[in-house]
């Protein structure tokens, strides 16, 4: 849904939200840290085409929950996580983040609001004055009026714009200079469609074809025909849980040759590693694949701390030490953690207390002591020491929208489908290319 039909969905939010009372939050309104259970919402697609989106989420909840729990709670109170499936649909959100909210007085934060349901959802999360951490990549969020919305990730531009440096200025291979752009018709891959083109074509190259393609699809015969047709040399792609189906059927029709083919950072996930590999073989993988990500140390106290949560999990969730590289996971693990900071540094489990606590101890101020975990930073608050809290994700800068930004890596996989870094963006060609791109 794009355009004027999304707007009417979002201005449906107002009277749908009415029969909830605002404010939201945890049980406790005034000074102190209250009592009882708390709780983190994650709200993403667990069903549908983007279903491999929300488990990422999901596991960095039950990563973050026992690094609070095992040293104390927020104050003595345990954190749990519950998923709310959005199914990836605007409309289908809705209800959910209702439900979520209707339904449970202890929240604390709320984690995942992907693209394809942000605009909906963050609204009413918003409105009762929780705050939320949204992997939404949507340009519509880079000057949020929204002060409960915080993003850890740069806007989808950015994605969109080191994917172009990649194909023109990565290591390995001649620029290319004919791209395909094969992104699912879903709202979140269609972000990246526009700003790719802008900068892609300014620097000199050509896009060949534009080719939304349905997700879910069993078959892509006819698009990928009509793709190599247009003789690309590299494809720029995202189209979760349909990427092995499409890349099967074009080293098929190629005579079993693949094509150069760069990924967004959502392509660094162990789900769309398995499909793809399984798909074309790990060996065309690992030597046709490039991919972006936010150059994490994937080292330090807090990712040690995150990998042995992680690893824990697996009682919980199976799938959880997958996670281990999967940036979004690391990113609001740091997010929940910064959350539990916040409420003790206040002692206050009242969201309009604590939430502006979050970016203080996010991007830290004069004289803040850095700390890597919860341990550390609850020792440091009760030593009355202000704190800067830079955890499995890195440093955070939160601008006045609440916006994190970073800079960008060019990637590949090995064959265990970890993370390799192949090279990394220079500011002369970040500058390059942002301003190519209208930024």
């Amino acid at each position: 849904m794009r355009g004027f039909e999304r707007y009417k969905v979002v201005s449906a939010v107002g009277a749908l939200v009415l029969f909830v009372a605002c404010g939201g939050g945890s049980s406790s309104s005034g000074s102190g840290l209250g009592s009882g259970a708390l709780l983190v919402g994650v709200i993403a697609p667990f069903t549908g085409v983007d279903a491999a989106l929300g488990p990422a989420y999901y596991a960095a909840c039950l990563a973050a929950a026992p690094s609070i729990n095992n040293n104390g709670g927020v104050g003595g109170r345990q954190v749990s996580c519950q998923q709310f499936d959005t199914r990836g649909e605007p409309a289908d959100a809705v209800p959910a983040a209702n439900q979520m909210i209707a339904s449970n007085s202890n929240l604390m934060a709320v984690v995942g609001c992907t693209s394809d349901e942000a605009a909906t959802v963050a609204p009413i999360i918003n409105l009762h004055h929780i705050p939320m951490f949204c992997m939404t990549g949507q340009t519509e969020f880079n000057k949020t009026t929204l002060p409960y919305f915080h993003r850890l990730v740069p806007a989808d531009i950015f994605d969109a714009y080191a994917m172009v440096g990649s194909a023109l200025y990565g290591p390995g291979h001649a620029p290319y200079k004919r791209a395909a752009l094969v992104f699912g018709n879903d709202i979140g891959s269609q972000a990246f469609v526009a700003p790719a083109t802008n900068a892609f074509t300014k620097l000199g190259g050509t896009i060949v074809i534009n080719q939304p393609i349905t997700l879910g699809a069993s078959s892509y015969r006819t698009e990928v025909a009509a793709m190599l047709a247009t003789k690309p040399d590299v494809i720029l792609t995202e189209a979760l849980g349909s990427a092995g189906t499409y890349l099967k059927e074009v080293k098929t029709q190629n005579g079993g040759q693949m094509i150069p083919f760069i990924g967004t950072s959502a392509t660094i996930d162990p789900t769309w590693f398995q499909q793809v590999r399984d798909a074309i073989g790990v060996a065309d993988l690992t030597k046709y694949y490039g991919g972006v990500d936010l150059g994490y140390s994937f080292s330090g106290p807090a990712y040690t701390e995150f990998q042995t949560n992680l690893n824990a999990a697996a009682s919980t969730f199976a799938d959880a030490p997958k996670y281990k590289q999967r940036g979004s996971t690391l990113h609001l693990y740091d997010g929940i953690i910064m959350t539990a900071l916040a409420m003790v540094a206040t002692n206050s489990a009242d969201p309009t207390v604590y939430n502006p606590k979050i970016k203080d101890i996010a991007n830290g101020t004069s004289g803040a002591t850095v700390v890597n975990t919860y341990k550390d930073g609850v020792a440091a608050i009760k030593a009355g020491k202000s704190i800067r809290f830079v955890g499995a994700g890195g440093e955070n800068n939160f601008d006045k929208y609440n916006n994190s930004q970073s800079g960008y890596i060019w990637v590949t996989y090995d064959n265990q489908g970890n993370e390799v870094k192949v090279g990394q963006m220079t500011p002369q060609q970040t500058q390059d290319i942002s301003a190519a791109g209208g930024i």
